[in-house]
Parts: structure tokens; C-alpha cells; sequence
């Protein structure tokens, strides 16, 4: 294989882990109105530690950086907890 063709299925996954970035971000939107409905807040920090835990578990079992990983949920859960303020509209996000 040449390093064309592994580099093409590498941008093929980097578009499939965006496209389920934006359908997590769909989902945050709809978490938004749940907890609007149910007079939650938007930042639950026990959920915040299930979510790292729970990726950083599966990081270790999948045998790749734990640490890497749980740094990339931060910041995809801060996303998430910011696409819920825009969706009640206290945010900043399109």
C-alpha cells in the first residue's frame, strides 16, 4: 500500500469521526431541551466524570493513551455542554 492510499483512509476517518462529532452535537441539542423541560442545569459534573471515566476505561481495554483520550472528551463534552447553552440560548454558538 502507498502512503497516498494510507493517508486517504486516514482523512476517510477523520471525516467519519466529524460527521460523529456533529450527530453528538445534534444530540447535546436535544439534551438541551430535556433538561430545559425538567428545570436541569446544563453542567452536571458527576455526569462530566462518567462520560471521562467511562472513555478512559475503554481508551485503556483498546489499548491506546488514556490520558489523550480523556483530553479529547473534555473537550468534545465541552462542546456538547456549550451547544446546550446556545440551544437556551445563552450561548454563543451558531
Amino acid at each position: 500500500m502507498t502512503l497516498d492510499a494510507v493517508r486517504n483512509e486516514i482523512r476517510e476517518i477523520d471525516e467519519r469521526i466529524i460527521d460523529l462529532v456533529a450527530e453528538r452535537q445534534r444530540l447535546a441539542a436535544r439534551i438541551a431541551r430535556i433538561k430545559q423541560e425538567e428545570g436541569l442545569s446544563i453542567h452536571d459534573p458527576a455526569q462530566r466524570k462518567v462520560v471521562l471515566d467511562r472513555v478512559f476505561t475503554y481508551a485503556v481495554e483498546s489499548r491506546i493513551d488514556p490520558v489523550a483520550v480523556r483530553s479529547v472528551f473534555e473537550i468534545l463534552v465541552g462542546m456538547s455542554e456549550e451547544r446546550q447553552r446556545e440551544c437556551s440560548g445563552d450561548g454563543n454558538l451558531p
